[in-house]
């Protein structure tokens, strides 16, 4: 998006209700000596930074915003250079299984991976897999960026290293429609109410499945090679099974051949095993029924296509999770209340600092 596309932002007020939760950062309100370390603290959960052809701080200006839209970040950037990287040490530390898919609006972009350098021009898509090692060298760019959990993709394409590098060339019609949806996203994300976000996020993230699942069209690269991490083997699996009942610790165990102690080390963080699969089978109701597609849907087939059984069970464990019943969340979601899609799209009154966003995409 050029700074003309960036002019035909219609001069409408937001409409009334929740806007979508928005996280913004802007050197100008750091001291001119602080502004590069102020950026890299920004943009600190996703890559670390350095200045490359800038030697002084007063040169150095940046302006970040990202709009949570339930599944996926949008984000847009304007920045005056330095490399972004992403090394096997933080990767192993970070442990981020999400991808980052970067529309180049203006300026200069390098994306390298191990034993290649892609220059993206303006309207160029390029991948990056946030699991996989990379570096950014930017000049005086402006870009959109999507960033979404590795389970939003197709199945095909979930294999870590499988996308990293790829480019949707601007000339072909797969990376002209994802480019004009990205940028049509960012136009109106300002507008949007929340109740019309989270489904419109649903709609857009099929769109950006749909065309990485075409992203050989682009420029093809031979996969890279990811180090193999149990932690994300686990969660495909779990994402993979979801709505099978028989889904458990046991089930996981025998089938991905670990014992009790690997199996349980990887989901501390999350409060054990059983508690990150109930969340992400609650997340993916909750979700369902905020959609208009599933207005119609009975609940207690929402809840059962999602793993769950026994409905009265079903009930009281939504409820302990998002403090309604899945009853009055439908009917807030119709009537326009953002309350019933707050656990969708937390705000920064939630703690929405954007390391705790980027993680949310992933547990829900």
């Amino acid at each position: 998006m050029t700074d003309s596309a960036l002019a035909s932002r219609p001069d409408g007020a937001p409409e009334p209700g929740a806007a979508v939760p928005a996280f913004r950062f802007s050197t100008a309100e750091a001291p001119r000596s602080e502004r590069v370390a102020a950026w890299r603290q920004a943009i600190g959960p996703l890559f670390d930074m350095d200045i490359c052809d800038l030697t002084e701080n007063r040169a150095f200006a940046a302006t970040f915003t990202a709009y949570h839209f339930g599944g996926f970040l949008l984000c847009h950037s304007r920045v005056d250079g330095g490399r972004y990287t992403r090394s096997e040490t933080r990767i192993q530390s970070d442990d981020l299984d999400h991808l980052l898919i970067h529309l180049v609006l203006g300026g200069a972009v390098v994306a390298v991976r191990p034993g290649a350098a892609i220059g993206l021009r303006a309207m160029d898509i390029g991948i990056l897999d946030l699991a996989a090692p990379a570096a950014l060298q930017i000049r005086c760019d402006e870009a959109i960026s999507l960033i979404l959990p590795r389970v939003a993709v197709p199945a095909a394409e979930r294999q870590p290293g499988s996308l990293h590098g790829r480019v949707l060339d601007r000339r072909t019609a797969t990376g002209a429609i994802l480019a004009r949806q990205m940028v049509a996203l960012t136009i109106e994300a300002p507008r949007l109410r929340l109740p019309e976000a989270v489904p419109l996020g649903v709609a857009a993230a099929g769109v950006v499945a749909t065309c990485l699942g075409l992203a050989t069209a682009g420029v093809a690269l031979p996969p890279v090679s990811v180090r193999r991490d149990l932690g994300r083997q686990v969660r495909a699996y779990i994402e993979d099974h979801l709505e099978a009942p028989e889904l458990t610790p046991a089930t996981i165990m025998r089938d991905l051949n670990l014992s009790r102690s690997q199996l349980y080390r990887q989901f501390e963080p999350w409060g054990g095993v059983r508690a990150y699969i109930r969340r992400r089978r609650l997340w993916r109701c909750l979700m369902a029924l905020s959609h208009p597609v599933s207005a119609d849907r009975r609940i207690g087939d929402i809840a059962y296509e999602h793993g769950f059984t026994d409905l009265e069970h079903f009930s009281r464990l939504f409820r302990q999770a998002f403090g309604l019943s899945p009853r009055a969340a439908r009917a807030a979601a119709r009537r326009g209340d953002a309350s019933a899609l707050a656990a969708l799209a937390p705000g920064p009154e939630d703690g929405g600092t954007l390391a705790r966003w980027i993680r949310t995409l992933a547990v829900g």
